[in-house]
């Protein structure tokens, strides 16, 4: 997805248009909130710190990590997100897996 992480502060990622990985199924999306993760080409400290998840594609042209340890529910239609690729299964499955290490 292509999404506007903005209005954010601190630490927080931004970015007006940027692509973010779906991560709640789509049962739960239908209640109108989605569990996104933005994916980046930087995320040096997510990526030593084991919280950042290589991109594969099946569709499309997005390269980069997911950063798992910024996650954030949001109203895909009110924000006017926009698909622009596939993500392989396993990457869904190992940015779930990293997400259930920093809730437990």
């Amino acid at each position: 997805m292509l999404v506007g992480f903005d209005p954010a502060s601190g630490h927080e990622q931004q970015g007006a248009g940027r692509p973010a990985l779906v991560l709640s199924v789509q049962a739960f999306n239908q209640l109108g909130m989605t569990l996104v993760a933005p994916i980046t080409q930087g995320g040096n400290f997510a990526r030593y710190a084991g919280f950042s998840v290589p991109l594969h594609c099946e569709e499309g042209d997005v390269h980069g990590v997911v950063l798992v340890n910024q996650v954030r529910m949001m109203d895909l239609r009110a924000r006017l997100a926009k698909r622009i690729g596939l993500a392989a299964g396993e990457v869904v499955e190992e940015a779930l897996l990293r997400l259930q290490a920093v809730v437990e």
